[in-house]
């Protein structure tokens, strides 16, 4: 009589003992949740939602999924999670306030810093761009290891590196902001040309770069040299705010078009309208930042391979309407546009939320101009790595502004086939590779299409 009540007790037991192992699927915040909502929105929003690849592991980690199905030529679109730092990218500029690049000479590898962010703890322990370094956390970089290394720094409360002649600096890790505008000046009185280094688009410096045209203004100069080679872009708005600062545009010319996949509308982006995206806290007029402008016909920009996202865009923007003359090597790349899609609620539950960043837009300017995913040649070719020692960021000897010079005053620029490292001089391989480079993502809203 008890033999069949103890068999229903124990087959009560074990579906009890299965449903506490096994959570239901598609359960809010479990992987397989997100993913599905994940693949959703990429064949909705993303711009190869035609070659988005294939997968049957839903089980995956999130961004494990998310890299899976990426389009294998797309190298930009990310996902985060919130207060998950290891999803985040730090640079070296951010965290310990100098950057490096690593050269190629006939003796073997070098290490230069290339950057110092004014007022930084690097600059105020007096390193300076140019300087040769040896070691980093005691370890001599050599080609194999020199990235894993500057990777492996990022996560440090500090860092050591030495440089050439034997002297250690010891930095302490920090969020650094660096200024948005490192120098401006009259660079030549004679053929009034003014010069300004802008370090990234961001409108934290918008007084400060407002200033400098003021002040440029006010001298009476007749060309300008931008400095973009090592801004990695930043906000739209900004770019917008500098054409309008610096060029003889008006506020309705179209500044981008942003051209999508068949779900999502193409938008046309005047530089007025794209100005009124500048974040809170900001109120600037497209017709009244141009009137504190210099109009200028021509503008001489310097690029390197750091130049990207919204500096490129700032390029290829203003050429339809003047003549830009860009003096250095071939930009990043950075043609496209991207937007933010967070997890609901109802998707990633009681977890932290997800944050899919993918491309969307490629962008072109409102002569058709773009798709320069492989970069933008200069007319001016020059290599600032074939003249060393680095001079300080708008020294009139650095190569990049010579060649701008001369092209000014209509005189070749001064040959220099040579490097000087140390008390050597050697011959340098053009390729090199950067350090802990990001680029800054292009932001837009989805605008999904209408039925007709």
């Amino acid at each position: 009589m008890r033999r069949p009540h103890a068999l229903v007790l124990a087959f009560f037991s074990l579906i009890f003992s299965s449903c506490e192992k096994d959570p239901p699927l598609h359960e809010p915040g479990s992987n397989e949740t997100i993913n599905q909502w994940t693949l959703d929105q990429m064949k909705r929003y993303y711009y190869w939602n035609d070659k988005i690849g294939s997968t049957q592991d839903y089980q995956q980690s999130p961004d494990l999924f998310f890299k899976n199905i990426l389009y294998p030529e797309d190298h930009f679109s990310n996902i985060l999670q919130t207060l998950n730092s290891d999803t985040y990218g730090n640079t070296l500029t951010n965290t310990f306030g100098f950057d490096i690049v690593q050269l190629q000479n006939q003796s073997g590898p070098i290490q230069l810093v290339t950057q110092v962010v004014p007022y930084s703890e690097a600059d105020l322990a007096g390193l300076q761009r140019g300087d040769s370094l040896t070691h980093i956390n005691k370890t001599l970089m050599d080609q194999i290891n020199f990235q894993s290394l500057l990777d492996k720094s990022l996560h440090l409360p500090a860092i050591q590196i030495k440089r050439h002649d034997g002297k250690v600096f010891n930095l302490p890790s920090s969020y650094i902001s660096q200024p948005v505008v490192y120098t401006s000046k009259v660079i030549s009185s004679s053929s009034k040309v003014g010069y300004i280094f802008i370090s990234q688009f961001d409108f934290g410096g918008a007084y400060s770069l407002l200033e400098a045209i003021q002040n440029l203004k006010s001298k009476q100069i007749e060309e300008l040299i931008v400095d973009l080679r090592y801004n990695p872009g930043g906000q739209v708005a900004f770019a917008a705010f500098c054409a309008l600062l610096m060029a003889d545009i008006k506020e309705n010319y179209i500044f981008a078009k942003y051209r999508g996949n068949k779900n999502i509308k193409t938008i046309e982006d005047t530089f007025e309208t794209t100005l009124l995206r500048q974040p809170d806290g900001y109120s600037f007029k497209a017709s009244e930042v141009l009137k504190q402008g210099l109009h200028l016909k021509k503008i001489y920009i310097l690029t390197g391979p750091n130049t990207a996202s919204a500096s490129e865009m700032l390029i290829n923007g203003l050429n339809p309407y003047v003549q830009i003359v860009q003096v250095g090597t071939k930009t990043y790349g950075k043609d496209m546009a991207s937007t933010t899609i967070s997890t609901p609620e109802e998707i990633h539950g009681t977890e932290r939320s997800w944050h899919l960043i993918p491309m969307i837009y490629k962008i072109y300017n409102n002569a058709g101009q773009g798709d320069y995913g492989n970069g933008i040649t200069p007319q001016k070719v020059t290599d600032e790595f074939a003249f060393l020692p680095l001079v300080p960021i708008g020294n009139s000897r650095d190569p990049l502004i010579q060649e701008a010079l001369s092209t000014i005053n209509n005189k070749d620029p001064k040959a220099n086939s040579s490097v000087s490292v140390g008390a050597k001089t050697s011959t340098i391989s053009s390729k090199y590779v950067s350090s802990s480079y990001h680029t800054i993502p292009i932001e837009v809203n989805i605008q999904n299409k209408t039925e007709e």
